[in-house]
């Protein structure tokens, strides 16, 4: 068998000697494509294995210099194949009596990489020679060791030096220190056996032979490496390995990949210029980790946040992670509580109904169209509250009985058929709509909420502007898909009573302090306590945000303690670049102060009381005479 493999290193030199390697015909080699968020950033993520492309630039100092001095002294100097290499490590083989040295570059690793298999034969091995003349003829060394960087595998699933640096430590590859950078070039050679996690002193005494070789090359002298070597090395998984967006870009290449192939979308250079932003991405982001800290691990969220003047995808997470679970929650569909009730009252007013407008929250039973019969109820001890609400209280606090009640008074087929006009499909009629029996997904909802932000105009969600092949041609364009779903008078008297959600006596009121900015939003919790939710929104930015079981479990969490935490925070550092500002009211809005025990003008003796939107001419005409006395009234009655 060892003779076998001197003829073959014989064979090799030959046909290099020849001359062979003039007469390659040009190859092409596969280029990555490229995912770019809305500033024009690179997105880290898009690869076929889970690979995070960084430029030379990121690669530390300390990494080149490590991985050069172990695997390739020579790298600068040779032209793709080292005969020196070759020739020791054909000396140390027939000196060894077995083959313990194969002598490949790092431009014949990256050449067997990037078009070969690992089949160990002499026609492979061949070809790898005649790929790494050509990888050397196109590209520069810099450009070489870039892609070498970018492939090499580490072990636990890591391809490229940025996951592995995740991966080890917890941090991106460009801020590696050099005892981390020394570990990290010893794993390639066996990853298994050099695993930190796994086996931490072989993996010590690689890094002390890396770091020797350092030595031995100039990189380091031996009073530096022997206190490198002391240095204690701390392991630790970052929160998101695979990526800075993966289910993101998770979605963009499902997309590209069903629409144009897989082999164009890993290896025929696309840019894809993306709607998301990587400075909301990193909010959402810390915003997710703060909340879900202290959830049990099984316990999943989404969030989803748009641009409320376009339908831009911002931010999104769609999951806990991507690694263990690459199902994007985003998308799953779930009751959504009574983050469904805006859309109720949206009709309400439409129809000439007032924030003012009230009805009484009472025990109530309907009888169903199958015989059977349904009583609402609201959260808590006491299932009612015996007394009468202005819808805008009556959102605000959630109020069940109330939702129902003028579910049935619409008409449950015209709430329905509103609601779709929000983008919402197939809605079912029945009284139990407005709480939130129809279910839908994170994404939806978080559209759907657009409408009041912006005017009342509905955009469809988008997360690809434009895809670009690697010649420059454009191959796709998209554009702003918007309707007209409700009047921007509808649509401004909602946001106000979803602002009153965050004021005092909300069920929102705990989120406006951390918001720190004019903010509206419902919060939504199921029945059964399996879903926990809050959509919200300034004027320029929407989120949605659902935390549950994937199973549908019990997750005894309410929306305004789950979800809306990490709304808020979300908003707050989302939104920090962009100047705070109010919804836009507009020309034949009337703004009022409304007693919301009488739901009539407030007066200084109401203490109960809170600005309401109007159209003009709708706005309650009479003085609150619950809390006037009597003397007062007589006056305001007489007065000309």
């Amino acid at each position: 068998m060892f003779k076998k493999q001197v003829l073959i290193w014989l064979l090799i030199g030959l046909l290099l000697c020849s001359g062979c390697g003039n007469q390659i015909a040009s190859i092409e080699v596969p280029e990555a494509s490229v995912v770019f968020d809305i500033k024009g950033r690179p997105i880290k993520g898009l690869a076929e294995e889970n690979r995070i492309s960084i430029g030379f630039e990121d690669i530390p100092e300390s990494f080149k210099a490590a991985i050069i001095a172990v695997e390739d002294k020579n790298f600068y100097n040779h032209h793709g194949i080292d005969f020196t290499g070759i020739l020791r490590a054909l000396f140390l083989n027939l000196k060894a009596g077995k083959i313990t040295a194969g002598g490949s570059t790092i431009t014949q690793q990256t050449a067997k990489t990037l078009f070969l298999s690992n089949e160990r034969t002499l026609i492979r091995k061949i070809k790898e020679l005649f790929y790494a003349l050509e990888l050397e003829r196109s590209y520069t060394k810099d450009e070489i060791l870039t892609r070498y960087c970018n492939s090499i595998y580490f072990g636990h699933g890591a391809y490229g030096l940025e996951v592995a640096a995740r991966t080890f430590f917890n941090k991106n590859a460009r801020d590696l220190s050099i005892e981390e950078s020394a570990l990290l070039a010893g794993l390639p050679n066996a990853p298994s056996l050099y695993d930190p996690y796994v086996n931490p002193e072989a993996a010590k005494q690689r890094q002390g032979l890396v770091l020797q070789r350092m030595v031995e090359e100039g990189y380091i002298g031996q009073a530096e490496r022997d206190d490198i070597e002391a240095r204690e090395l701390q392991y630790q998984a970052a929160d998101y390995v695979v990526g800075e967006a993966p289910y993101f870009i998770a979605m963009v290449r499902d997309y590209l990949s069903e629409k144009y192939g897989e082999r164009m979308v890993y290896q025929g250079g696309l840019k894809i210029y993306t709607t998301l932003d990587l400075d909301m991405q990193k909010a959402a982001q810390k915003a997710y980790q703060e909340g879900m800290r202290e959830r049990e691990a099984n316990v999943q969220a989404a969030l989803v946040a748009l641009d409320v003047s376009n339908g831009h995808i911002r931010a999104l997470i769609g999951g806990r992670d991507f690694a263990l679970s690459n199902y994007n929650r985003v998308f799953s569909k779930r009751q959504p509580g009574s983050t469904f009730k805006p859309f109720l009252y949206s009709l309400a007013m439409e129809w000439g109904m007032t924030e003012a407008d009230q009805i009484k929250c009472e025990e109530v039973e309907f009888r169903l169209p199958d015989g059977d019969t349904y009583t609402p109820e609201d959260y808590g001890e006491e299932k009612y509250h015996w007394k009468e609400f202005t819808l805008k209280e009556a959102l605000m606090i959630s109020d069940n009985v109330i939702a129902v009640r003028l579910n049935q008074s619409l008409g449950p087929q015209q709430v329905a058929d509103h609601a779709e006009k929000f983008g919402f499909k197939n809605i079912e009629p029945i009284l139990s709509l407005p709480l939130g029996s129809k279910e839908v997904s994170p994404l939806n909802m978080a559209a759907a909420y657009c409408v009041f932000a912006n005017e009342g105009i509905y955009s469809q969600p988008r997360y690809i502007l434009k895809v670009v092949d690697q010649h420059g041609q454009i191959l796709e364009e998209s554009y702003a898909q918007q309707t007209q779903a409700v009047s921007p008078e509808n649509a401004y008297i909602i946001s106000d009573m979803l602002k009153g959600v965050m004021e005092p006596g909300g069920t929102g009121a705990h989120l406006q302090v951390l918001v720190g900015r004019p903010a509206a939003g419902k919060t939504g919790t199921t029945d059964d306590y399996n879903d926990a939710w809050f959509v919200g929104y300034t004027p320029q930015l929407c989120c949605a945000v659902w935390v549950g079981y994937d199973q549908g479990r019990n997750v005894n969490l309410v929306g305004g303690v789950a979800a809306g935490p990490i709304w808020a925070n979300f908003i707050r550092e989302a939104s920090a670049s962009l100047a705070p500002r109010d919804f836009k009211k507009p020309d034949g809005i009337h703004l009022m102060n409304v007693c919301l025990d009488s739901g009539l003008v407030a007066t200084d003796s109401c203490a109960r009381s809170i600005q309401m939107a109007f159209i003009e001419g709708t706005e309650p005409q009479e003085i609150c005479y619950y809390h006037t006395s009597h003397l007062d009234w007589l006056l305001e009655a007489v007065a000309p």
